[in-house]
């Protein structure tokens, strides 16, 4: 059996790697270049590399200084034009990537990973008629409805910019720390992003002539049910936790031990409405399933005196069955059954999307994405403005120790 071929390196820590496009990098806060132990950029068929976006002067400006100050750069535009891919196909994947805007790489990661899921774009281009008009209250679903048609080759390289920018003051709104050029943890954004969202949808419906509104962050959402044994009587009491949107797991060696141990029961001191006992057993178990399920790798721990980064490896499976964790009152009909009932008995989840964190400590590093390709055929790796063609054994392998957020869809 032939080894699993390499993911490509990012830039090398002589070049660029997280500063906007064609903007030298002068700000003490850009992250600092990281190396990654994924090898060097090979020539395996699995593995084909692409110079991505449509070329501007300041596209040729900073690819100059890398140039310049990396042979990485060299490499890559050698591989683009070695592949022998023709040019409809590579520009089918080119007019993926997304410019730099300034350590923006946390917000390209995730968007990424957003855009590769059919359930989410299909609520946001379904909706047009809703943020297209001018004043909509839907003002961050609209620049991303709009960056994801510049994704599709309806707008240019300029636009896409732009509409980065706009998401980025839109968020803004809810953390004035978007305001500046400061890298950003990509987890975090992705909450604020999802949490934002929900508010300009509320907005909208808040008003009296509101039509109807369908937001896609609900493809995201779950409610756990939590179910409280005594430990003397056996007395039951039974919660609905509020709603989820993600889940936050301790790193193991497999990632379904990560997951079944946060379920694992615990015990709790409560007292007793029946026998007044002070003992307790906690179980959680789903009580609906979501369309997309967002996992959350714990790689950052405090150890009393700061945060660092835990390298630990997780064995990513490409399928996840969640049929152990469903509770006995919860099963997936308990999902939005007016939305998903032809996915009413479905319990298994394929792996779509992963954002991987670059980097040795919590202040320096890099973010890049893989997703699984368009029409779910083979998958890409999205760093930033550069798109790569991989395959799937590469993916799983590589971002073992990189793996930081996990998108998995309802297959």
């Amino acid at each position: 059996m032939s080894p699993s071929p390499s993911l490509p390196s990012p830039p090398s820590p002589t070049g660029i790697l997280d500063v906007p496009d064609g903007i030298p990098n002068t700000s003490a806060s850009s992250s600092a270049p990281v190396s990654s132990p994924e090898g060097q950029l090979s020539g395996s068929s699995d593995t084909q590399e692409y110079w991505s976006c449509e070329e501007t002067p300041d596209d040729r400006q900073l690819k100059s200084a890398e140039s310049k100050s990396s042979s990485w750069s060299s490499s890559l535009l050698s591989a683009y034009y070695s592949f022998g891919r023709s040019k409809t196909q590579r520009g089918q994947e080119e007019k993926l990537g997304l410019p730099n805007i300034g350590n923006s790489c946390f917000l390209n990661s995730a968007l990424q990973c957003l855009y590769s899921l059919p359930s989410f774009c299909g609520d946001i281009a379904r909706q047009e008629a809703l943020w297209s008009p001018q004043g909509t209250s839907l003002k961050l679903l609209r620049y991303l409805g709009e960056l994801y048609k510049s994704r599709q080759g309806q707008s240019s390289y300029k636009e896409k910019r732009k509409l980065l920018w706009s998401i980025k003051s839109s968020m803004a709104e809810v953390n004035d720390e978007y305001e500046d050029y400061s890298e950003q943890d990509a987890h975090e954004f992705l909450l604020l992003l999802f949490m934002k969202i929900k508010m300009e949808g509320e907005t909208l419906q808040g008003t009296s002539t509101s039509p109807s509104y369908i937001c896609p962050v609900q493809n995201f959402e779950f409610r756990l049910q939590c179910v409280r044994t005594c430990s003397s009587c056996g007395d039951k009491v039974i919660q609905e936790e509020e709603v989820h949107n993600n889940l936050s797991l301790d790193l193991h060696p497999l990632l379904i031990t990560g997951l079944k141990s946060f379920f694992k029961p615990s015990e709790l001191e409560c007292t007793c409405r029946q026998c007044s006992g002070r003992q307790a057993t906690v179980v959680r178990h789903f009580l609906t399933l979501p369309r997309v399920l967002v996992l959350h790798m714990k790689r950052y721990h405090n150890d009393g005196a700061q945060l660092r980064k835990v390298t630990d490896a997780v064995g990513i499976p490409p399928l996840l069955s969640l049929a152990s964790l469903v509770g006995e009152q919860g099963d997936a009909a308990g999902m939005d059954t007016m939305r998903y009932e032809d996915h009413s008995n479905q319990t298994t989840y394929r792996l779509s999307g992963i954002i991987s964190h670059l980097g040795e400590s919590i202040d320096t590093g890099h973010y890049i994405s893989d997703i699984v390709g368009e029409n779910g055929t083979g998958w890409l790796t999205l760093n930033d403005s550069h798109v790569t063609k991989t395959a799937e054994t590469a993916v799983l392998k590589t971002r073992e120790e990189t793996a930081y957020i996990l998108f998995y869809v309802l297959w």
